[in-house]
Order: structure tokens, then sequence, then C-alpha cells
């Protein structure tokens, strides 16, 4: 009996570590998240009360990136925080391989309306770990650049298509799933 009951401690223990591991990796990457979410939409809702949506625009397309790079310098060793979609407008945000399938999963529980989670967790190696955060497009002003021809700001979308002519960010309608928040940790 002692043989038997060993084991399913052990393994009933290494899940429990394995649940809190989930746990630590997921408020790690939540933190990090916030802290560069924050920072663009910060500055976003800045230029879009300075100037309007061609402020905004040329903002995103001139600044988000240093931001981004600025604030993935403030984080700790073995942190990075991306932005990646399907459907990207910087060819930066292109997805890599093992993205793309998480992205596709996301979308495919979307269409079949499955309930996605708030962040999902892929280890990738020991003490590796890729957490995703899904991003849908929750505000009608997302829209103003990421819209179809109706919803989209003429002028904003002029900058946008001039630095980036193969452009695939579009055509969303408000909740549609618009990629993720992608946050390497290395332990």
């Amino acid at each position: 009996m002692k043989r038997i009951v060993l084991p399913i401690m052990l393994l009933a223990s290494a899940s429990l570590l394995s649940a809190a591991t989930n746990k630590e990796i997921k408020q790690e990457a939540k933190s990090a998240i916030m802290k560069m979410g924050g920072a663009l939409k910060s500055h976003m809702k800045q230029n879009m009360k300075a100037g309007g949506p061609v402020q905004a625009a040329g903002f995103c397309l001139d600044e988000a990136s240093g931001i981004a790079k600025k604030v993935n310098a403030s984080y700790p060793k073995g942190v990075s925080v991306k932005r990646v979609s399907l459907k990207y407008r910087n060819p930066a945000d292109k997805p890599t391989a093992d993205e793309a399938k998480v992205l596709e999963q996301i979308q495919s529980d979307v269409a079949a309306h499955k309930t996605v989670p708030k962040m999902i967790v892929k280890e990738i190696a020991k003490n590796s770990y890729k957490v995703y955060k899904p991003i849908f497009i929750n505000k009608g002003v997302c829209l103003t650049c990421h819209g179809d021809a109706k919803t989209r700001d003429p002028e904003a979308y002029k900058l946008i298509k001039a630095k980036y002519p193969n452009d695939k960010a579009v055509g969303y309608k408000k909740g549609d799933f618009r990629g993720a928040f992608v946050v390497t940790i290395i332990k």
C-alpha cells in the first residue's frame, strides 16, 4: 500500500508545484503587460486628445516602438513583451511559427464562441515560458485606424499606408480578436 501512495503523493505535489509556477508566471506576465500596455495607452490617449487621429497615428508610427523598447529595457533580466497579430501592420509584429499557432487557436475558439482564457501559458523549454494575453477591439476609437473604410479616419490612414503599404491590420469591428501581447519569461 505504501508503494502506491508515495508515487501518487509525488504526482500530486508535482502538479501543485506546476500550478504554483503557472500562477507565478501569469502574475509576472500580467505585471509586464500592464506596464507596457499602460505606457502605450497613456501616450496614445495624450496624442488623440491633443491632435486627434492624425496625431495619434503619427505617434504610433514614429514613437510606439521606441517606447516599447524603453519599457522592455526596464524589465528584469529574462522578461520581454511584444505584440503580435495574424493581421499585422508593422512587420516587426509578425508572429513566429509557434506564436501563430496559438493565435490561430484563439481565433478558432473565438469563431466557435468558446471562452478564451485571459492568459495562456506555454512552456517553450525548461524554465522558459511564453504567456499570451489576447487583445480584442473593445473600444470604438481603435477602429479609427483598424476598422473598415467607413470607420477609419482617412487622413490618419494615409499616414499609415505611406509607412506600411502592406498593412493587414484593418477591417476589424468592435469585439474582434486583434492579436496578443506575448511575454517571454526565462527563469
